[in-house]
């Protein structure tokens, strides 16, 4: 026997019935309900019950799925032996005839015995065989037969088996109705107690079944772990599922669970909008049920792993129908794009506006809530369907930049497609993507060639003079292309148009401030004087990264960052590797942050653009050397000659953007005493740039480093003449950093009182820029060599402001931060110099405990003291030239020292202790 769930009523009112009809008194009996309420069960034992010992005749039939259109195929099975049936439609008068003639058959067998006539899902019986049961219910009063029937109705329905207004109907005096309803907790409970579920999962798993009996005892026989999510994912469950979803009586219950389904979990609307939404979804016949249906399925949808169960009931054609339409509704209602894209990715792209324009949403979210990945799928997603040229172009230009930076090859293979099509609709945009992507890669030469093809291919004068114009600003990339546009530059100043006119004048200030042809003045006149004219839309961030970079040149630091500040997106967002003018803002921004000493702001900025390319073939030199700088003067080289060496060997340019590299790479080796090193790499430096005929000090003030270096390796004469040129150059351009900074370098090649004006007028100077680390490498010198003089007091105070300066720019940091010590460059060189100050004042004072030198620092420095350079003792100990560096500059840390020459008699006084 099986087991039936809260059916007492209904076997009560079936024995009643069949009573009745053995006595001679015929009743007919529905019993409706859901898809899984359990009707064939009690259908069955109904008959078990009521023809056991014989006490009545059962004739049972089943009413099957597509039969309806096949007259009395019903009745063939439950009447078999009433002679033959006809196979198509009779004339009303005909019909009666048979109609009457199966129920004397009946009555024959009845009068026999008391029958029992059983149908199963008579909702699914041809309109001639529901003819005869309607006409059979009108004359059972006196035959001892029970119709028994089982119809599926959905939630609330009234068991009727014909429309309203058909002229048929079961008669109400002899038989009557009994719904099955949903079960209730207890009799859920009882049937879950075979899983051992309580609590919480308990309720959730009895939310899974919605009172149903058939889904109910999938759930508890369909797994033995317990988990509510391992139940749903059953094969009992699901069958059971998909067939309660697909219920011939409630023909909603299945769009609008897949619509509920569907929608984004984090962003599901209210219960205000929700019926209207999920109304715009289902099919128009099935829109009155939806209300109906939503309580139901949204307590059934909150249950762990349902919503995945419903999902995989739906075909593979179905599942993209839906998505489509919710999204649409969801567009219509004002929902978040973010919350409509995930649909739109899993339906084709059929090019409609309203598509197009929630995946560019999308994506603009995605970008914002950094996940670039996530919205290059979506921009890829967009362009697979027919997008009218504006936004293909517009699109592709976007997808093309977020390709940058995981394969440059695939973004410069998009945009190369793009400027090929025949319907391109703005060959100036994407021709300037495609040669800027080519210079992230270090490609010039086809960079260029892009731009100038572009530009003979168009007939419109004002676009041809811009395409030139972006010519000449990537032609500062390759020294010998740039001496040739600037030529081309002058010639296009006197005819350019009032909107052009602004970019052209900015790159030739770049070109005569660089070459030492005009003054600060002069340069920041013309800039400042074109800053509020109109300017073409094309040029207009090309203008400003121009101007931004001029002004801060000039010193004029909160003037450059405001225009940064202006173009650039407020939030943190990727470098569009695709547009060189804003890798440009990007490039002065932090160049401002340097020279105002925010060495820690500058990482902080600068480390999650880096990190974000992941492409080998774009390296964004100019910023990695920046950052390795930073963390140079916050006292880890280390850090520093990570960044430099991933970028491997000095490619085979003259780009201006590895110059920064170059210059970076002297500094470390200054700073590890490494003077050749220091001199060769410097050097270089400015061979690049005396062929770009970069003269002015403010771009990489090379000769400084190499002035310091040379002076360190005793060669004073070929120092003095570069501190001259440098300072020459200074002030031909005329910043106070700049002359500041030359003095100083100056000074260096200088002895005694001379050195000691010299430095005394760079502090001057420098107290009038913003450039607070040159005025403290500047003080620490002065105070240096006031106390060399003689002069201890003025020296210690000079000393004591250097230090007081260098701690309020770089003030320590809690341990366990990003920037926790090692000690700042600029304070740790402070530092050093008050206690040699201290250390002269005390001369009889014990000696110093041991500076605990590792064996490896002691025989790299013992090595350096015997005049052995960083690649000898390298090849001599098996050791990296970077490992060589890092231990000499602990070993510096740890003695008190800076210079190489200070390692001998600190290595022996070192001896002597042990």
């Amino acid at each position: 026997m099986e087991q039936l769930w809260e059916r007492e009523h209904a076997l009560d009112e079936s024995a009643r019935c069949a009573a009745l009809a053995r006595a001679g008194e015929g009743r007919w009996l529905l019993l409706h309900g859901d898809t899984g309420a359990g009707r064939s069960a009690l259908l069955r034992e109904v008959v078990r019950r009521e023809s056991a010992d014989g006490r009545m005749r059962a004739l049972r039939a089943h009413a099957a799925p597509g039969e309806e259109e096949f007259a009395y195929a019903l009745l063939r099975r439950l009447l078999p032996g009433a002679g033959p049936l006809p196979f198509g439609g009779l004339s009303p008068s005909a019909e009666q005839r048979l109609l009457h003639r199966l129920t004397e058959h009946l009555a024959a067998l009845a009068a026999q015995r008391p029958v029992l006539l059983a149908v199963d899902d008579i909702h699914h019986a041809d309109a001639a065989s529901l003819r005869w049961v309607a006409y059979l219910s009108h004359r059972l009063v006196r035959l001892p037969v029970l119709l028994l029937l089982t119809a599926c109705t959905g939630p609330g329905h009234s068991g009727a088996l014909f429309p309203p207004g058909a002229g048929q109907e079961l008669h109400t005096d002899t038989g009557g109705r009994v719904p099955l309803y949903p079960l209730g907790s207890e009799s859920v409970g009882r049937i879950l107690s075979s899983r051992a579920l309580r609590g919480d999962p308990a309720r959730r798993a009895a939310a899974m079944g919605a009172g149903n009996p058939g889904l109910l005892t999938a759930l508890a026989a369909g797994s033995a772990a317990g988990k509510p999510e391992d139940l749903a994912a059953g094969a009992a469950y699901r069958a059971a599922l998909a067939h309660w979803l697909s219920s011939p009586a409630a023909p909603a219950r299945g769009p609008v669970a897949l619509t509920l389904a569907l929608l984004p979990r984090a962003d599901s609307p209210s219960m205000g909008d929700m019926p209207l939404i999920v109304s715009a979804v289902v099919p128009p016949p099935d829109r009155s049920a939806v209300d109906s249906h939503l309580t139901e399925l949204m307590s059934l949808l909150a249950a762990p792993g349902v919503r995945e169960a419903v999902l995989a009931t739906a075909t593979d054609q179905e599942l993209p129908h839906y998505r489509r339409r919710l999204a649409h509704a969801l567009y219509e209602h004002g929902r978040p794009a973010s919350s409509i894209a995930p649909l739109l990715l899993h339906t084709p792209q059929t090019g409609e506006p309203w598509i197009t324009h929630t995946l560019e949403e999308a994506a603009e979210h995605a970008l914002r809530a950094d996940d670039p990945e996530h919205a290059a799928g979506i921009l890829r997603h967009a362009l697979t369907g027919p997008v009218e040229p504006t936004r293909h172009c517009a699109l592709t230009l976007r997808l093309s930049a977020l390709d940058m930076l995981h394969s440059s090859r695939t973004g410069i293979r998009r945009l190369r497609a793009s400027l090929q099509r025949a319907d391109c609709h703005d060959p100036y945009a994407v021709s300037e993507s495609l040669s800027g992507a080519l210079v992230a890669q270090g490609d010039v030469r086809h960079a260029l060639q892009i731009l100038k093809e572009t530009g003979r291919a168009v007939a419109d004068d004002q676009l041809n003079a811009t395409l030139r114009i972006a010519v000449a600003g990537l032609s500062n990339h390759d020294a010998r292309e740039w001496h040739h546009t600037v030529h081309d530059l002058r010639e296009l100043q006197r005819t350019a148009q009032p909107s052009v006119e602004p970019l052209v004048c900015a790159l030739l200030t770049i070109h005569e401030g660089g070459t030492g042809r005009i003054d600060v003045r002069t340069a920041t006149e013309r800039i400042t004087s074109r800053l509020h004219r109109p300017i073409d839309h094309r040029l207009r961030t090309g203008f400003i990264a121009a101007a931004a970079a001029i002004l801060e040149w000039a010193d004029q630091l909160d003037e450059a960052r405001n225009l940064v500040d202006r173009e650039l997106p407020a939030t943190s967002v990727l470098p569009d590797l695709t547009n060189q003018a804003r890798q440009q803002l990007i490039a002065t921004r932090t160049q401002v942050d340097r020279k105002l000493g925010r060495f820690r702001q500058l990482i902080e900025q600068t480390t999650p653009l880096v990190e974000a390319v992941q492409d080998h073939d774009v390296q964004l030199p100019y910023l990695r050397a920046l950052t390795a700088c930073a963390w140079y003067e916050l006292g880890s080289p280390e850090r520093a000659w990570q960044l430099l060496d991933a970028l491997g060997p000095l490619p085979d340019n003259t780009s201006w953007t590895w110059d920064e590299v170059l210059y970076t790479q002297g500094r470390l080796h200054l700073g590890a005493g490494d003077w050749h090193q220091a001199l060769a790499v410097l050097t270089a430096l400015g061979a690049r740039m005396d062929r770009r005929g970069f003269v002015n000090p403010v771009g990489q003030p090379w000769r400084t480093g190499a002035a310091a270096a040379l002076v360190r390796l005793g060669r004073h004469t070929e120092a003095r003449t570069l501190a001259e040129e440098n300072l020459h150059h200074a002030h031909a351009w005329g910043t106070a950093r700049d002359i500041g900074t030359a003095l100083r370098t100056l000074a260096l090649t200088l002895r005694g009182r001379p050195a000691l004006n010299t430095l005394a007028e760079a502090a001057d100077i420098l107290r009038t820029a913003p450039a607070p680390a040159e005025l403290i490498e500047t003080l620490t010198d002065l105070g240096r060599a006031q106390t060399d003089t003689g002069s201890t007091c003025q020296g210690h105070a000079t000393l004591l402001e250097a230090l007081h300066l260098a701690r309020t720019l770089l003030p320590p940091q809690p341990p366990g931060g990003l920037f926790e010590p090692p000690t700042p460059r600029l304070v740790a060189g402070a530092e050093h110099a008050l206690r040699r100050y201290d250390a002269r004042r005390r001369p009889a004072a014990p000696a110093a405990p041991s500076t605990g030198l590792t064996p490896a620092e002691r025989r790299i420095t013992e090595l350096a003291v015997q005049g052995l350079t960083n690649d000898e003792i390298g090849s001599q100990l098996h050791l990296a030239r970077r490992t060589v560096e890092t231990h000499l500059t602990k070993a510096y840390r740890k003695l008190g020292i800076t210079r190489r020459t200070q390692l001998a008699a600190k290595v022996g006084e070192d001896s002597v202790r042990r």
